[in-house]
């Protein structure tokens, strides 16, 4: 089969010529100027938010759907106008009223004859009505979604291939879909998308109607299945951590010090709830939003825990406006831990108020001074912050003293050691330009130290358009490698599933170490090579193998993007496998911000994952899915530092043992992992078969101040302190998470104003 790609024109979505953005004012070329008269945080992203043009923001469909209706209320008979509402009533989520307001201009010879809405004359992109027929078979076949996965979900809904439990019961909508894919794909036989998602409604219904001709007929192996890791069932609304919502981060750590693992969950719209899910530690899990003081925090397209002020209570920053352009000139906020079981917004007494669009903060200690600094990548062309810790609660911004003093478009970002220094260097995605790699040279004349960017020499430019990225040793050498991931807006494709010609500038690039300053790109030979448009993603090692794994979160905010996430597992450091389909990671939803945790503490990694898209419509339910375990053995340690920065971020560990007659090393850099994602800040390592670990190796940022313990039992948790002579296990008891009764799991209904 060939088909080319023809893009589709989202019409209803496209902001309106002419709207002046009526908060933020440009001042010259560095950044706006943000009028405000409130005080306090968040009292000050409340007033900017509440006074933005309804229009300004595409994805804001609360305000957009009834902007539309009000104009044609005054024009009832306006065609455009009726065609907008219905178009919004679909991205907004009330599915079906959208799609009898379309179905009715469809019925209407003078709207599909009228010459103003009839196809473009270049052929490249959708007219009104090739645009109304792509959305009458979307809106069906999100219809299908919303009767079947959502309101009657369970863990294989949406799931790559559907079947079994996937398949839906309500069979109609996926049948109207279907019909109304074939008609498109018989008018406008290149469109490659078309095929992908009438294969999608065909998986749904359950079987091939016989009208369906069969080289349109996707085989169930087009998504390789090189590994079977085992399946890992979903429970997170047996948990109640679902949190049915649309894109969002997930900042997963111990923020009561009990011992057990929460989950903190941000939303990308403006008024989007954070949820704090606690773990009870007796295999259930509660929501303390409101008892957190935590109602009224808002957005969260990705979420960052760290303990900024050293008092041994996780705190967490919500960096806001990421995608937002215009509308994202909004203020981050830093929420301190009280160490009472709430939170407060600290974020103009720590000096950490700005106005700048941003989804990108990562944590380290840059001066090796003790304390955690905080790198704010900003985005839409303004100026990232390198913001100092004081060491009193504050922050001072030293961007262009220390040398990292540019304006990008900055869409993720990751502290490592890349040449094994000793100084966090950091690596930074920057969207649309070329990449940077930022050596930490160390302290100057005046003590304080400065960066260089050295990506290119170092050759880690690629991709040009790229999103989340991280530091991780892939191949246990003891050199960092660097994995950053391809992303474009409005680049959506189907092309490996029908086995077409792929865009290589849309594959990730991982990027191995060399040893000597330099980098090579080994995406093809560890078998990553495909078009990924990555949002979320993060690494863990699902089997206990030693060996670093990861998953990435797949999507776009268009409403065709509905693509199988997809989870790597680490061959021995030689390529990665793709076991999607084997361990039930391939939920067709958005992925977002990803986390790998072991929750219940029985030693393996279990995965929670945000879905969602940027849409009101576009919800869905999160998942957990919960490791079943490989046999292998594992140790997890929590460190503390006294001359460091209490969680350990930037500690290195080296942990040696024989695992079947072999001995071997794996090296470990202590962070949350990913740009886009959270794990816990600690040690999660499998060690494979070994049944002891002959030494483990600390070196602790500050003073370089290295610790060597030895002969360790496996399978245990631990407390590592920096002033320690040996590891102190910790009495943490495993979980049994309780799992609801088929009849007695609640069900979910799909937003509806």
């Amino acid at each position: 089969m060939k088909f080319k790609t023809i893009a589709l024109l989202f019409v209803g979505v496209v902001v309106l010529a002419g709207v002046a953005f009526a908060v933020v004012r440009w001042a010259g070329q560095d950044s706006p100027e943000i009028k405000y008269t409130a005080t306090t945080m968040p009292e000050i992203y409340y007033e900017i938010i509440d006074n933005l043009p309804p229009t300004i923001l595409y994805s804001r469909n609360d305000v957009i759907l009834p902007y539309y209706q009000q104009l044609l209320a005054k024009d009832p008979e306006n065609p455009y106008l009726k065609f907008q509402v219905g178009i919004q009533h679909i991205l907004y989520g009330t599915t079906e009223e959208g799609l009898k307001i379309l179905e009715e201009l469809e019925a209407s010879n003078s709207f599909m004859t009228n010459p103003n809405f009839l196809r473009v004359a270049d052929g490249e992109n959708w007219s009104v009505v090739d645009s109304l027929k792509q959305f009458l078979a979307l809106g069906y076949l999100r219809l299908a979604e919303q009767t079947n996965c959502i309101m009657n979900h369970n863990d294989e809904s949406c799931v790559f291939p559907i079947s079994g439990a996937g398949v839906h019961i309500n069979k109609d909508p996926a049948r109207e879909a279907i019909r109304r894919y074939l008609q498109l794909i018989k008018e406008y036989p290149d469109d490659h998308l078309c095929v992908w998602l009438l294969n999608i409604a065909l998986q749904a219904y359950g079987s091939v109607p016989p009208e369906v001709p069969a080289n349109l007929v996707i085989s169930k192996d087009a998504l390789p299945n090189e590994y079977n890791i085992g399946r890992f069932d979903d429970i997170a609304v047996d948990l109640g951590v679902e949190n049915m919502l649309d894109a969002g981060g997930v900042a997963v750590d111990d923020y009561d010090n009990d011992g057990y693992i929460d989950i903190i969950n941000g939303a990308v719209r403006l008024k989007g709830q954070v949820r704090y899910f606690h773990n009870n530690g007796d295999g259930t899990f509660s929501d303390w939003t409101e008892r957190a003081g935590l109602k009224g925090a808002y957005e969260g397209l990705n979420l960052v825990q760290v303990d900024y002020n050293n008092d041994g209570w996780m705190d967490f920053i919500i960096p806001r406006g990421g995608w937002k352009a215009k509308a994202g000139f909004l203020p981050s906020s830093l929420y301190r831990n009280n160490g009472d079981g709430t939170f407060t917004d600290v974020t103009i007494e720590a000096g950490l108020l700005q106005f700048a669009p941003t989804q990108s903060v990562e944590a380290a200690d840059i001066d090796l001074d003790g304390d955690v600094d905080l790198f704010f990548g900003n985005e839409y062309f303004t100026y990232s912050k390198m913001f100092l810790n004081n060491g009193d609660g504050t922050f001072k911004d030293v961007a262009k003293e220390v040398g990292i003093y540019f304006k990008g478009y900055v869409k993720g970002s990751s502290f490592g050691d890349y040449n094994n220094d000793g100084y966090p260097d950091l690596y930074i995605s920057d969207f649309g330009n070329k990449n940077r790699l930022y050596r930490n040279n160390g302290p100057d004349k005046n003590g304080l130290v400065t960066f260089t960017n050295v990506a290119e020499e170092a050759g880690v430019t690629e991709p040009k358009k790229s999103f989340p990225c991280w530091f991780f040793d892939y191949n246990n050498d003891g050199w960092q490698d660097i994995y950053v991931s391809a992303y474009k807006p409005g680049f959506i494709s189907a092309k490996e599933f029908l086995g077409l010609p792929m865009d290589s500038t849309m594959f990730p690039c991982l990027y191995r170490n060399n040893g000597d300053g330099t980098f090579t790109n080994v995406t093809l030979e560890t078998n990553i090579a495909y078009e990924s448009f990555t949002m979320g993603c993060n690494y863990g090692d699902l089997d206990n193998d030693g060996w670093l794994d990861f998953y990435q979160s797949i999507g776009a905010p268009d409403y065709r993007a509905i693509f199988p996430n997809r989870m790597y597992r680490n061959n021995q450091g030689k390529h990665f496998q793709d076991c999607t389909i084997s361990g039930g990671f391939g939920q067709l939803q958005k992925g977002h911000g990803v986390s790998f945790c072991d929750f219940d503490f029985d030693g393996d990694q279990d995965v929670y994952t945000d879905y969602g898209g940027f849409f009101y419509g576009d919800v869905f339910q999160n998942s957990f899915y919960l490791n079943p375990g490989h046999g292998n053995n594992w140790v997890n340690v929590r460190f503390e530092g006294t001359d460091n920065n209490r969680f350990g971020v930037g500690c290195r560990v080296k942990l040696t043992f024989t695992d079947q007659g072999v001995k071997r090393h794996t090296y470990h850099v202590i962070s949350k992992g990913a740009s886009f994602g959270s794990n816990p800040i600690r040690l999660q390592a499998g060690v494979g078969k070994a049944t002891v670990i002959e030494e483990m190796e600390v070196i602790w940022p500050k003073g370089q101040k290295k610790q060597v313990f030895r002969n360790i039992p496996v399978n245990t948790l631990y407390h590592c302190r920096e002033d320690a002579d040996q590891l102190n296990p910790l009495s943490i008891k495993p979980i049994t998470f309780i799992l609801r009764k088929p009849d007695q799991q609640q069900q979910h209904h799909h937003h509806m104003m």
